[in-house]
């Protein structure tokens, strides 16, 4: 008997996953108001109702709480009368019931099915055989094993034959949904144009490794099962989708830490599923590629960091590593130590991060720092390895000394203690963008890949366009002697410099469709109009605060010469023409008071940032809080924003004597 399973019905449309014609019963449809889309549960709980893909047919909400999706053009049913329709997890770990035949003992061999049959067809294989491939690129983030036993090695030949063979159904479900994660991964980092029709399918095989293999957690004991899970987190962030790429790369190092990754090696070596997986797993080299991960998304997203432990660091351990690793490792110890910052006053904790970042740096030579180039990045062979690793982890070390200062930037204090802080936050940020706009800017396939750097160009255009707006709003109020005036001379590069990145994104996004890209141009090409009005002389200054509308997006500068940047779980930064004030303010203009959580004084901005406003009698349709899950579509900077604004207000406001 041939397996089959159904999707959710979506929109009153019927998709079928397998070749099988559906049994279900019809539903009785319902009519429907204008501009509904939601399903019932998402209307019942006030929600937007948001899909991973369009070929998605159960909703991001219901799949997060494990219920049926059922679309409002349908009348609901009782659920003890309702076939399950949709491919979802038993929360005690059970296999999906995908048929009849699987509740009679047949689990494994269903689930066998579901997963295979995704697996492309023989064309679509041989429409990805004559993709330019881009290996290297893809899976840096995945190595778990030492560099010195990677470099010069046949990685080209070893991830084709990893990704393209079709794997044996006898296997277990984890190697093939390793199979599905790995073809998913690929197929996401090449250029959406090469193959236009396998856009969806990366998409199609995350979602079934996720929904059959990964989210069950007796099936993941093992390092393959977290490998994948690194896997399916590496997915989102490259997607943009970085909360859930926090999320699910949290339950990997939860299942890592119950099968003691994090201690050291006189422990017992957890258990792999197949033999030869220990040469490609280790697992101290795993458990460091986990910690690492997470500081990086932490620090995206403002959140706590999973451990705060660094082993990996200790003396012994930073001995047999190679000059890169090294670097790699203390870099992820200063991370670390970002997170575990507090007082944004600690100027001694601050050098001290910043002294270690000095010192990681200078592991690698000079020459090493220069920009890498781009055309060498694409393809599979050594090179393409190397000089991927090399500009990924000069973002990274850029993106954490802008981080470490930033809050300093817009301090109001001419004390000169603050000075080294604001230029190296210039500083750090100019280098992103230099390297962003040769990256995103050619014409090469790696420029495909991962949309996390799209988050570290918003971040240093933000800070590097404040940085000018603060420079000239202090030339008006003091003649000479402030630590930013050096900018006059560099305005006219750097200011090329962002209107380039600006158009980077807008590229992306006429090209592709790119939501994140359109979104993300909107507001730095309104932050541009800021600068160009500093310049003119206007003299702005910014604040936070709340506005109960139904206004989700941000808007532009409009006749009252504000601009509205709305983040989600913090409230509404607006920028507006204020003389005589500093750039960020202690309070909030207007009538509107800051609601609880978003007090801005001596206390750090939001503190309690859970606590929303009240929508009142807001639609389900109209809520300004999207999921905390939601999806690029929904919140384009998915919380990077509301971290960097919260950061920047955090020490701009500050009471000096706080430390330092």
């Amino acid at each position: 008997m041939q397996t089959s399973y159904n999707f959710q019905l979506r929109r009153g449309l019927n998709h079928n996953f397998h070749t099988a014609k559906m049994t279900e019963p019809a539903l009785k449809r319902r009519k429907l108001r204008k501009g509904t889309q939601s399903c019932w549960e998402c209307k019942r709980r006030k929600t937007r109702c948001t899909f991973v893909s369009p070929r998605e047919s159960v909703c991001d909400g219901c799949r997060s709480r494990e219920v049926q999706c059922v679309s409002q053009e349908f009348c609901e049913e009782n659920e003890e009368n309702t076939t399950p329709r949709s491919v979802q997890i038993d929360v005690n770990g059970k296999a999906p019931p995908l048929t009849h035949d699987a509740t009679k003992g047949n689990d494994g061999q269903a689930m066998h099915h579901a997963l295979l049959d995704v697996w492309p067809s023989p064309t679509e294989l041989e429409d990805i055989l004559d993709m330019s491939t881009n290996t290297s690129i893809l899976f840096h983030g995945l190595i778990c094993i030492p560099y010195s036993e990677l470099i010069g090695k046949d990685i080209a030949a070893h991830w084709r034959r990893d990704i393209l063979l079709k794997p044996s159904p006898d296997v277990h479900p984890v190697t093939i949904a390793r199979k599905l994660l790995l073809l998913g991964t690929f197929l996401q980092g090449n250029p959406r144009d090469s193959i236009k029709r396998l856009n969806t399918t990366s998409h199609l095989l995350v979602e079934t490794a996720s929904r059959l293999v990964t989210s069950q957690d007796d099936l993941i004991a093992s390092l393959e099962g977290i490998e994948c899970l690194m896997m399916e987190a590496m997915f989102h962030n490259n997607a943009g989708n970085i909360r859930r790429a926090w999320l699910t790369h949290r339950r990997a190092i939860a299942i890592a830490q119950m099968m003691g990754l994090h201690r050291d090696s006189s422990y017992p070596q957890p258990k792999a599923i197949e033999p030869d997986s220990q040469a490609n797993l280790n697992p101290e080299h795993m458990w460091f590629r986990l910690v690492i991960t997470d500081r990086y998304l932490s620090l995206m997203l403002g959140l706590p960091q999973a451990s705060p432990e660094s082993p990996f660091c200790s003396p012994s351990a930073l001995a047999s590593c190679n000059p890169l690793e090294r670097m790699e490792r203390l870099e992820s110890l200063a991370g670390g130590r970002i997170l575990q910052r507090t007082n944004p006053r600690d100027l001694a904790l601050t050098h001290e991060i910043d002294k270690l970042l000095q010192d990681a740096a200078a592991i690698m030579p000079p020459q090493w720092w220069l920009l890498p180039s781009i055309p060498d990045i694409a393809g599979d062979g050594t090179q393409a390895l190397t000089e991927t690793l090399r500009l990924m982890n000069q973002f990274t070390h850029y993106h954490l000394l802008a981080q470490l200062h930033l809050p300093y930037l817009l301090h109001p204090s001419d004390e000169r203690k603050y000075d080294y802080s604001k230029t190296t936050a210039v500083t750090a940020s100019r280098e992103i963008l230099v390297r962003f706009v040769a990256f995103r800017g050619s014409a090469s396939p790696a420029a495909a890949y991962c949309r996390g750097v799209d988050f570290l160009a918003f971040i240093a255009s933000t800070l590097l366009t404040l940085a000018h707006v603060e420079a000239r709003r202090r030339q008006r109020e003091v003649s000479g002697g402030y630590v930013l005036d050096f900018l006059a001379h560099q305005r006219q590069g750097d200011r090329g410099l962002l209107e380039r990145t600006v158009e980077c994104m807008e590229n992306m996004a006429k090209g592709d469709g790119d939501v994140m890209a359109t979104k993300v141009s909107e507001v730095l090409r309104q932050l541009l109009a800021v600068e160009a009005g500093a310049t003119e002389g206007v003299v702005y200054c910014a604040n936070v605060g709340s506005e109960e509308t139904g206004e989700v997006e941000s808007s532009g500068l409009g006749e009252d010469k504000v601009l509205r940047i709305h983040i989600p779980y913090f409230g509404i930064v607006k920028i507006e023409e204020a003389e005589g004030l500093p750039l960020v303010r202690k309070g909030s203009t207007g009538t509107e008071a800051d609601p609880v959580g978003y007090q801005i004084g001596g206390e750090p901005v939001n503190s309690d940032w859970q606590q929303v406003p009240d929508h009142g009698n807001a639609t389900d349709e109209g809520l300004l809080v999207p999921c905390l899950t939601a999806e690029v579509d929904d919140w384009v900077l998915q919380g990077v924003d509301m971290a960097l604004f919260d950061n920047l207000i955090w020490g701009a406001t500050a009471t000096d004597g706080q430390g330092g």
